[in-house]
């Protein structure tokens, strides 16, 4: 416990730019921009809230509901590759029960496939399409960045004059300051709105190159040359990925170089025309990481995501390979991420192991015919920053929650069938964004039966799956989905007929419902012989508890602040970890690794707000929990023992919030974690995974480096994450 004057911290001091990302590969003209929502804010709710994002009427949504329809899936071939284009577009699209606004979507398609992309078209809105790949499969995605950026103005200079004062290099409210960016500071606000990357949430492989990469920021560019086509000829044909930029084709490297000059020398003459200082210059970053044998960071249209999916096996090359199972991908870039969620960036990220052993393969052995229903729950809404301080859409009417797109879809089932349902959270977390016990509940209040089987694409132990810690609540807060998380769920039909609506919390309208139609069928129960369950891969079993002291990671907002919301001086929370914002004191590797090692870390809560941990690139075991309660000892869940006990596999955890006791003492929420770095050395980031928090500042950088590099490999050539 602490005296209740928050974390230490040496407040939110300017930091240093390097002058602004993602400039327009154009004149910036802006036409529904953050600014015009901004207006109608009076102040920022509860941590810079999310929409309340509710259904319509129950009987109203019963009525209009229509049928449950999976994403559309973009699958493997046969040759053991996943083959795909994905193109961010913007257009005016048709928010169920909300009306047409002006979005960026995903749109993608098997370019042996090029008639049937999805979605169809850019009328309606709907998550991204479905990737469907197995284990040891190579993973060749052209990400095309086509949005228009007189669409989406990059951003507002709210003191050309000093880059030292707040929001410069942020989106602003008008008039200026008066609702946001207040206090915030570049890179920790909102901004950057048309730059997008993807992030393959939940793979194991490299974070670095054209892997798993979030520190390239791809700039838009509405004209291109076929940049498919030519990543298929001289990349992908190969079969070898690349390991370096000096390993790229010829072609690329030197257009790369002439776009990022361009959008460079358009930049200064924007910026002496309006007699503001001009930014430093994005291919100066690009060839210093260059010739550090870096990656550069700023790519103009289009990049070419390649990466592979590794295979464990005994004696192998991989300590650990990829877990199958349920997992996503979404945009990933540091200050637009909550933004880009919100206009549905995001899609579920299939991983299969149809060996006889593996997760997919005796599911449906024991299954015949087992009906898989994808569920990736999104919040659309046009009103981007989330800074206002009624987010009701009954009276706003600026957006809705919704599953695959549609608004209260109704799933079917036949009495007593048993369904996979695999849930993927896409929201931006907080407020409305998690999916609380109360969907479950619903279920079983109607005589439906659950057997959860995975968490965040991670099979459970055969003990884990007999146990149910989640559903039966012996993990504090129950079934909590966080923004990040993903469960896979068997669902039993009750016998007879029904129709159940289910919300994603107690007090919201349905997101969808359950009809149960009066027809016959013969469907096995739940699995009850450990010989008919998936066998845990080897590379999943507990983790030894390492030597060494475990790291003390602090979750906090800044020094005297007692909750969420507004401060006296009429300034929202700023988010940090460690007593600093992402990037406060320059760029720093925050926390660094040796590859091979296994770690304990402990996540402190030091706020009074749930915090969702989340690190890319290794999932971690979950070893105990410390929900605090007020003026008591706190809840605690506890699978510390490696011998005994079988933690459970994640890549998101809620780190519970921190308790005031009468005293005025804070009690942080703690979750204690066990991971181990191995594969894959590279720089990535951990962060909340409410995304408003991380795009204002609660990330930071880690790497991984080889053992005889430690300490030295550290601190140099670290890229920076705007």
């Amino acid at each position: 416990m602490k005296d209740w004057n928050g974390p230490a911290s040496k407040g939110v001091e300017s930091q240093r730019r390097r002058g602004r990302n993602a400039r327009s590969l154009g004149p910036s003209r802006s036409m529904e921009t953050r600014r015009d929502f901004l207006r109608q804010a009076a102040g920022v709710a509860s941590c810079l809230a999310l929409p309340q994002l509710l259904g319509p009427e129950t009987a109203e949504a019963q009525a209009g509901s229509p049928a449950f329809a999976n994403p559309v899936e973009i699958a493997r071939r046969d040759t053991g590759v996943l083959r795909a284009v994905m193109q961010l577009s913007d257009a005016d699209r048709n928010i169920p029960g909300v009306g047409k606004r002006h979005l960026r979507y995903f749109q993608g398609w098997d370019p042996a496939k090029p008639d049937r992309k999805s979605p169809a078209s850019a009328d309606d809105v709907s998550s991204g399409p479905t990737f469907r790949a197995s284990i040891g499969d190579k993973v060749e995605i052209t990400f095309l960045n086509k949005i228009s950026d007189s669409m989406f103005q990059y951003t507002i200079d709210t003191a050309p004059e000093d880059k030292d004062k707040a929001g410069y290099g942020c989106d602003a409210s008008m008039p200026i300051n008066s609702v946001y960016p207040v206090a915030d500071t570049f890179p920790n606000c909102f901004h950057g709105s048309s730059t997008a990357n993807i992030h393959f949430h939940g793979t194991h492989t490299s974070p670095d190159g054209l892997g798993d990469n979030v520190l390239v920021q791809v700039l838009p560019q509405t004209k291109q040359e076929d940049w498919d086509k030519f990543f298929e000829a001289s990349i992908f044909k190969t079969g070898k990925i690349p390991q370096s930029w000096n390993e790229m084709p010829p072609h690329y490297k030197t257009t790369q170089e002439a776009l990022i000059k361009a959008v460079d020398k358009a930049a200064e003459a924007q910026a002496i025309a309006a007699k503001r200082p001009v930014p430093d210059k994005l291919w100066d970053t690009n060839e210093r990481q260059i010739h550090q044998g870096m990656w550069p960071q700023y790519i103009a249209g289009a990049f070419p995501n390649f990466l592979q999916l590794p295979r464990y096996q005994k004696g192998g090359p991989y300590v650990m390979g990829q877990a199958p199972g349920t997992h996503w991908y979404h945009a990933h870039k540091h200050g637009s991420t909550a933004l880009h969620i919100l206009n549905g960036l995001a899609g579920a990220f299939i991983i299969e192991d149809n060996s006889d052993d593996g997760y997919d393969g005796k599911l449906k052995k024991f299954y015949p015919g087992l009906v898989e229903n994808v569920l990736v729950f999104q919040q659309f809404d046009p009103q981007q920053n989330l800074e206002r301080s009624n987010p009701n859409p009954a009276r706003t009417g600026s957006g809705r929650q919704l599953v695959n797109g549609q608004l209260s879809p109704t799933i079917s089932m036949q009495p007593g069938e048993v369904q996979l349902w695999r849930i993927v959270n896409a929201t931006v977390g907080g407020n409305q964004g998690s999916i609380s016990p109360a969907v479950f509940a619903a279920l079983t209040a109607a005589n439906f039966q659950l057997k959860q089987v995975a968490q965040d694409g991670v099979q459970l132990s055969w003990e884990n799956y007999q146990a149910q810690p989640y559903l039966t609540g012996k993990i504090p807060g129950g079934m909590n989905i966080a923004a990040g998380n993903r469960v896979d769920l068997l669902v039993k039909a009750p016998n007879a007929a029904t129709v159940t609506p289910v919300a994603i919390a107690s007090s919201a309208s349905p997101v969808f419902f359950v009809n149960v139609t009066n027809t016959t069928t013969v469907q096995k129960g739940f699995i009850t012989d450990e010989a008919d369950y998936p066998k845990l891969p080897e590379f999943l079993g507990n983790l030894a508890a390492p030597i060494a002291k475990p790291r003390i990671l602090d979750f906090g907002w800044e020094e005297g602040r007692t909750g969420p919301g507004r401060n006296a001086q009429n300034e929202p929370p700023h988010f940090m970890i460690d007593g600093k914002q992402f990037e406060q004191n320059g760029s720093v590797i925050d926390q660094c690794m040796r590859e091979g090692d296994t770690e304990d870390w402990i996540l402190e809560n030091h706020t009074t707000v749930l915090h969702p941990f989340h690190i890319h690139v290794n999932p971690f075991q979950v070893t105990r929990i410390e929900s605090p309660v007020k003026d008591s000892p706190p809840t605690v869940y506890s699978a510390e023992n490696p011998a005994t006990d079988h933690p459970i596999w994640q890549d998101v955890i809620n780190i519970p919030a921190g308790v005031i006791n009468t005293d005025k003492t804070l009690v942080p929420g703690r979750v204690h974690i066990r991971h181990r770095f191995v594969d894959f050395t590279g720089t990535y980031v951990l962060h909340c995974h409410i995304l408003a928090h991380e795009d204002r500042g609660m990330m930071q950088l880690v790497r991984v480096v080889a053992p005889a590099d430690y300490k030295k490999g550290c601190q140099v050539s670290i890229p920076i994450h705007h």
